[in-house]
């Protein structure tokens, strides 16, 4: 089954632009943000979640896991939240409508799977916390929304949000076993093949590829935390950046008067860009990630100094000295206005941003092809 899923998202990748035609999930180039360099169809998330619940419904139907449960929440939650960011890839819904709907799907999984409603939080260098279930009903609830949110604000450049997932592919993998470590080998070869048509320019993860396979992450990095297979302060490592990163951006842009849903140039990726360029942007985000994860995953005791590495990481980049090298970058025009992914057939930059709260971004008509 495996094989089949994988050869299904290989055909909804090699047929993207019908499909995204088809599905009203084209993102066209505009003269303002959107300066990719063609109509590029939005449907590499969707053929990621394709494949994984393909998968995990023949597992449920087959009954060959124990876990069937875990199974169910997947097709149904993270079905459900695929949805949501599908609807808001066709048009752009209301931040609040989107959150609220995350809550319920949270809440519906840990009804559906009771296994993902945790009863203490696993530290690594402390005692463990025990919760009541109203709490650990409310922490997963905004944890998965936080989570999803996070991820969303950060795909801004091809290659590194679908690069995350499959390096936390990997260390699920490492951590798990059973039905837990094979939907994450359906993860990992799922988004790697994503990640190759991502990185050519092919297709976009679109908002349904961010909500849907975020939140099949957060369900199966729940199941692992409460086994006692990762640690919180794993976890707290795996997802760092783009949680840090949101949280700035939100406190930032309320300081300065705007909504929380209002976007701009202000992201770590931007950064990186601007100050590193498209290639080396990728790969310092990318590394960053994958070598504080990997640690931690095959080493927990490492947790802590790889949090106190990435905060140091992420505030030297975001301190004085690089604002000083991105003004001058930007004022000597060597680097593009925009978040950058590249052409898949020369050597032009395409822009394109996606972040979540996109209160204001619309989809383009299909140009008339008469």
């Amino acid at each position: 089954m495996l094989f089949g899923a994988l050869i299904m998202e290989l055909l909804i990748l090699l047929r993207a632009s019908d499909i995204g035609n088809k599905l009203s999930v084209v993102d066209y180039p505009d003269s303002g943000r959107k300066r990719h360099l063609r109509a590029t169809p939005l449907v590499g998330g969707l053929a990621i979640v394709a494949a994984v619940l393909l998968s995990a419904a023949a597992s449920f139907a087959g009954a060959r896991s124990a876990n069937t449960t875990l199974n169910l929440a997947v097709l149904l939650c993270g079905g459900g939240a695929t949805l949501v960011g599908y609807a808001d890839d066709q048009s752009s819904t209301s931040p609040s409508s989107r959150i609220l709907i995350l809550f319920l799907l949270s809440a519906i999984a840990l009804v559906i799977c009771p296994q993902l409603l945790p009863s203490v939080i696993h530290w690594g260098h402390f005692q463990r916390w025990a919760l009541a279930p109203w709490l650990s009903y409310a922490l997963i609830a905004v944890a998965m929304a936080g989570l999803v949110n996070a991820v969303n604000m950060a795909d801004g450049q091809n290659g590194i949000v679908i690069g995350m997932f499959v390096i936390w592919s990997v260390c699920l993998m490492a951590a798990t076993s059973g039905q837990e470590q094979s939907l994450s080998l359906v993860l990992l070869l799922s988004c790697a093949i994503a990640l190759i048509f991502n990185m050519l320019g092919r297709v976009f993860l679109g908002d349904a590829g961010t909500y849907g396979v975020t939140f099949i992450f957060g369900i199966l990095a729940i199941m692992a935390h409460n086994s006692g297979a990762i640690t919180a302060e794993t976890l707290a490592v795996w997802f760092f950046i783009p949680i840090v990163d949101c949280l700035r951006l939100m406190i930032s842009r309320m300081r300065r008067g705007q909504a929380p849903s209002n976007g701009d140039r202000n992201h770590f990726h931007h950064r990186l860009q601007d100050i590193f360029g498209t290639t080396y942007s990728c790969i310092i985000y990318l590394g960053a990630v994958a070598g504080s994860s990997i640690a931690t995953t095959l080493m927990p005791k490492l947790s802590v100094v790889c949090l106190i590495l990435l905060g140091m990481f992420y505030v030297i980049l975001m301190g004085p000295a690089f604002d000083e090298r991105r003004r001058v970058a930007g004022a000597s025009g060597s680097m593009p206005a925009g978040p950058l992914h590249s052409h898949a057939n020369s050597n032009v930059l395409m822009l394109e941003t996606h972040e979540d709260f996109k209160t204001g971004s619309r989809r383009l008509p299909k140009p008339n092809s008469g």
